[in-house]
């Protein structure tokens, strides 16, 4: 299948975004457990918040290692030779406009359109992905604001 390596990029881009949300569930549950209104409840021993701590560590063990290998896989990526491999990496990786495509790979722009569009028709899952975008950036945005320090005013994801 020609352009696999851009569904394999995005589930390893959506496998990254989970466990960043399960950590921060799970750092907020922790928080919730140590300093929150759980801090007087007794924890039994073989429930799952006595070994809340252990998976928070495994997940950002995964985490860690989910993210070297996106990095590996964007080095091979870029090791792709052909326009039609720049403009699907530029446009869905980069996520650059068709225009900025245009201008950094030295086509013109109606060049790299028609391309692009000739592109998408044999693309079927680029439809559903550009859907999730918007999904996706919002869920990336929620993360980061439970990753700043504003996660110690809100004790709940919701």
């Amino acid at each position: 299948m020609r352009f696999h390596w851009l569904k394999d990029y995005q589930e390893l881009d959506e496998q990254i975004l989970y466990l960043k949300w399960n950590l921060n569930k799970s750092k907020l549950e922790l928080n919730r457990w140590v300093c929150g209104d759980l801090a007087n409840v007794r924890i039994e021993k073989n429930s799952r918040t006595s070994s809340l701590e252990e998976n928070i560590q495994k997940i950002e063990n995964e985490l860690e290692l989910l993210i070297e290998q996106k990095e590996e896989m964007l080095l091979l990526i870029d090791s792709f030779s052909g326009i039609d491999n720049q403009i699907v990496k530029m446009k869905y990786v980069d996520q650059m406009s068709l225009e900025d495509i245009a201008e950094s790979v030295g086509y013109s722009s109606s060049y790299v359109r028609q391309r692009h569009a000739e592109i998408r028709k044999t693309l079927n899952f680029l439809d559903e992905y550009e859907h999730r975008q918007a999904d996706r950036l919002k869920k990336e945005n929620e993360i980061d604001f439970y990753n700043s320090e504003k996660y110690k005013e809100q004790l709940s994801l919701f």
